[in-house]
């Protein structure tokens, strides 16, 4: 049983065997999605493997289950659950210092638990989870739940940008966290299609049917989704979520090819020889260069009521991959693909889908922005994070006049003599006109289980609408949702579907009565523009103008 497939190792902690075990708080999770406590799709899931992360909860020397029946003792750890008064015994998968994965029984009852941790005769104190029939989490290949999902063809191949679906393809989804079974968790794995579980798939906003739905016949606790590849979308980053009553998947993506090409491609982002290329080489170096145009106003409630802002601000990131982590990544220059959105989270200074073991690079002390008029701005770089450039471009709270750097481009763009690892570059980069949010009235207030349809006029038909919204808790850590989709302007509206928006926590109240930490913006997207430099196997820029508004996320 090669659960390694399908759980990620944290960092081993030096620690004896006698230390008192501990779990972190908010440290336990499902094991495919890591969904932080405190969202709406954080809940554990009757029969779902999920992982507790602590302090001394096993051996120094990791230890995985090789045998059925699985023992509820792993190298001396033992997990259990706690719930209605009644002890559950969990089978443990995986064990070590910081890290164990065991199945929920799908005899606990749903609502509030507690689980503890033994190791070697000691007891962790408790921690609260709330265990529910349902709650998806879908494995992806960073092994954080975001970024590109495990999805093979029917030959058990993982779809890969340079490999990709094309419609028509039978494809498996693999996660954790469809429901409780009837016969043992820790039994030997019974293919079983839970066809009363209602489960749907959704791949790039569509809906797709499941041909299968339930365990593997390979790993006790792990799911299967079996569908067809749907026609009318395409794109290395088509999001993929599963939507179980109100509860829905983080988000994650597949590589879906166009035509007969298995080498996917976006009109946003990479061509087809682009990755090819790329993707041919054991490290290659990418650039990224993104210039945004904010316009937002915000009723936060008594005291302050209405607010205002009008910022320019520009970001630019250098980044040495290999072909795994970039194939693993969600970083800021892969936008989703067209038709779909995407979700990241963020609580303090962690965000989910951010690339790891990327190298930094050089690109000198600052990157130049001049409009047409030659007033300059520069983004410079970020103190301790190499190959990271940003810059706060202007600035203003209307009523005030505010004088706004990004006005209209085209933008001359440049590094001077460049840095130790990539050297000078210069390009103008068009700004394209901006379209208006004609609905965004109707957003005072959106439920987030009927979805919302977003309607603009103008822009270039030719190019593409970008959406974003976000909702923040205020609880401890606080975390923050946010979602992006990409769509034609053409149509000239969007429909962001509930599996999407059910990812995002409620709104919480404020003494004023307004619920606070909801935003929701619809703007333009430029058409990316190619740069080269000495150092750079690719680079990209794209500007975006963006009108906001306060949302409560009901």
């Amino acid at each position: 049983m090669k659960y390694i497939t399908f759980i990620a190792l944290a960092a081993m902690l030096a620690a004896t065997a006698s230390a008192q075990p501990s779990i972190f708080a908010n440290g336990i999770v499902n094991s495919a999605s890591y969904a932080k406590p405190g969202l709406p799709n954080a809940g554990i899931a009757e029969g779902s493997i999920f992982t507790i992360f602590g302090n001394n909860i096993g051996p120094s020397s990791p230890v995985q289950v090789s045998a059925f029946p699985i023992g509820t003792n792993l190298g001396g750890t033992t997990v259990n659950v706690s719930a209605g008064g009644t002890n559950y015994p969990a089978p443990v998968i995986f064990t070590s210092q910081s890290q164990v994965s065991a199945i929920m029984p799908s005899n606990v009852p749903a609502g509030s638990a507690n689980v503890t941790v033994g190791f070697n005769g000691s007891t962790s104190a408790s921690q609260p989870i709330t265990v529910v029939p349902s709650s998806f989490g879908v494995y992806s290949t960073n092994q954080q739940g975001t970024g590109s999902a495990v999805v093979q063809n029917a030959n058990f191949q993982l779809f890969t940008p340079t490999s990709a679906a094309l419609p028509g393809d039978v494809a498996i989804l693999w996660g954790t966290g469809l429901g409780p079974v009837s016969f043992s968790d820790a039994g030997a794995p019974q293919a079983t299609n839970l066809t009363n579980i209602p489960a749907e798939l959704y791949i790039g906003g569509q809906p797709v049917n499941l041909t299968y739905r339930g365990r593997s016949g390979c790993c006790s606790g792990v799911d299967q989704l079996v569908f067809t590849v749907p026609s009318g979308v395409s794109g290395c980053n088509v999001s993929v979520s599963v939507k179980i009553n109100n509860v829905v998947s983080p988000t994650t993506t597949m590589p879906i090819g166009s035509g007969s090409s298995r080498v996917c491609s976006d009109p946003t982002g990479f061509s087809t020889g682009d990755l090819s290329t790329l993707l041919g080489k054991s490290t290659f170096n990418v650039g990224s260069i993104v210039l945004l145009h904010e316009n937002i106003s915000i009723n936060v409630g008594p005291p302050i009521g209405n607010f205002s802002e009008v910022s320019d601000i520009g970001s630019a990131s250098f980044e040495q991959y290999t072909p795994a982590t970039f194939t693993a990544s969600s970083a800021a220059f892969q936008l989703p693909s067209v038709g779909s959105c995407t979700i990241l989270t963020a609580s303090g200074s962690s965000t989910s889908g951010v690339p790891v073991n990327t190298i930094g690079l050089d690109a000198g002390p600052a990157i130049n922005i001049k409009r047409p008029d030659g007033t300059a701005k520069q983004l410079t770089a970020v103190s301790g994070q190499k190959g990271e450039y940003s810059g706060t471009l202007s600035s203003g709270t209307p009523p005030a006049t505010v004088t706004s750097f990004l006005t209209g481009g085209p933008y001359a763009i440049d590094n001077g003599g460049g840095g130790a690892d990539v050297k000078g570059f210069s390009f103008s980069l068009p700004a394209g006109p901006p379209l208006t949010w004609t609905n965004s009235a109707s957003a005072s207030t959106i439920t987030r289980s009927s979805g919302f349809t977003v309607t603009w006029s103008g822009g270039d038909p030719n190019s593409y609408a970008f959406i974003v919204g976000n909702s923040t808790t205020t609880g401890t850590p606080s975390l923050s949702v946010t979602f992006y989709c990409i769509a034609p302007v053409a149509p000239g509206s969007f429909k962001i579907g509930p599996e999407v928006l059910d990812q995002l926590p409620a709104s919480s109240p404020s003494t004023g009565g307004f619920s606070f930490g909801g935003f929701m913006g619809v703007g333009s997207l430029s058409t990316p523009v190619k740069f080269t430099a000495p150092g750079l196997d690719y680079g990209s820029a794209f500007s975006e103008s963006v009108n906001g508004t306060g949302v409560s996320w009901q």
